[in-house]
């Protein structure tokens, strides 16, 4: 004879609950990190893999990679709007170029005093953002932009060596000369953007990332909670610039030499148009930005007719964006993988919730 007892069934415990969202979160973590370092791989496998030409495009992509990172900073995470990104890329430029060929100073040397000095630019610049916001403040960053554009590198004679620009000899990294080897200077480049993506998510995770949260979202609640906004402001727009100024002196150790036309108000523009594409909050489409802005450019040299229309295509495909994804290429991958890892949570919740509690039933 077989008698069955029904039982009561336990509440599911709260720790086993949320044991599955923790195992999704670990999975995401280690993912993450494995697509990355797969990516890096990659990345530097590149070097000894392409031809100097493609290696080159390579190199000048990550070099526009650096300059989106600081407005993911500026704009991705604190809401500020700023179009003079591209002066603080050229005046960290022509800084180096000035300090090594006034003064015979090292690139290694001349490049951290450039990128110091363009934080402090930054501050300045930020200013004004204490009290101005969104159109407002994006006139008044352009109104300087073009203040860079047609006084600062077009008439400052020690700046702009007598508007010929610079030409430097490139130094040598480790014993290897970067001048002759196109594949060192790629690698030294990649290395830098790396350390650049670490040290804007250490930010970004930090208490200096919360509280720039804090403020793009409730500026007024953040400041009440005792978030410094005045010195969280001032400092967004120093990094943000100083990583522009970091953009700069690796376009000049790229390129070799730096002129004025790289870096005028349009490049402004359309720095902000690829950020907004690839997506403001996101470093790894800050990285596709950076490979779209050298790369677009090369695929309509193969259409000469298009090539005047550069600017109009970039508006056009801004405008599409904005209407089929707000939130940007990197935006969609976030939320594609976010809404996988959700499942995945959900999934094990549901999985250890039946393993531990049974069915409710016992037979004897």
């Amino acid at each position: 004879m077989s008698i069955t007892v029904r039982t009561q069934t336990p509440a599911a415990s709260p720790r086993n609950s949320s044991h599955g969202t923790k195992v999704a979160q670990l999975t995401r973590g280690a993912l993450d990190n494995g697509v990355a370092l797969a990516v890096l791989v990659v990345a530097f496998l590149a070097s000894t893999m392409l031809q100097p030409y493609p290696l080159l495009i390579l190199t000048l992509a990550l070099v526009y990679a650096v300059a989106l990172f600081s407005i993911v900073v500026l704009t991705g995470y604190v809401g500020q709007v700023s179009l003079c990104q591209a002066s603080f890329m050229g005046l960290g430029g022509f800084l180096i170029g000035a300090l090594m060929g006034h003064y015979g100073w090292s690139y290694w040397v001349a490049a951290p005093v450039a990128v110091a000095v363009v934080f402090l630019a930054g501050v300045l610049v930020g200013l004004p953002a204490l009290r101005l916001r969104g159109l407002t403040l994006a006139i008044v960053t352009l109104s300087l932009a073009l203040l860079a554009d047609n006084f600062l590198f077009a008439n400052v004679t020690w700046l702009n060596n007598n508007s010929q620009g610079w030409t430097i000899q490139r130094p040598s990294f480790l014993g290897i000369s970067l001048e002759s080897d196109g594949a060192w200077l790629y690698r030294v480049i990649l290395i830098v953007a790396v350390v650049a993506v670490i040290a804007v998510l250490r930010l970004r995770r930090g208490r200096t990332g919360k509280s720039w949260y804090a403020m793009r979202d409730a500026e007024i609640a953040a400041a009440t909670s005792g978030v410094p906004v005045v010195a969280m402001k001032l400092l967004a727009f120093g990094i943000a610039a100083s990583l522009a100024a970091l953009a700069g002196a690796l376009y000049i150790l790229a390129e070799g030499s730096v002129t004025a036309d790289r870096f005028n108000f349009v490049a402004s523009i359309q720095l902000l148009a690829i950020a907004v594409i690839a997506g403001t909050r996101s470093l790894p489409g800050a990285v596709l930005g950076g490979i779209f802005y050298i790369v677009f450019p090369q695929i309509l040299l193969n259409f000469p007719a298009l090539v005047p229309l550069t600017s109009l295509i970039l508006g056009a495909g801004l405008i599409l964006q904005m209407i089929t994804a707000p939130q940007g290429i990197g935006g969609l991958l976030e939320a594609a993988e976010t809404r996988l890892f959700r499942r995945l949570a959900g999934g094990s919740a549901a999985h250890e919730s039946v393993n531990e509690e049974g069915d409710g039933h016992a037979t004897i």
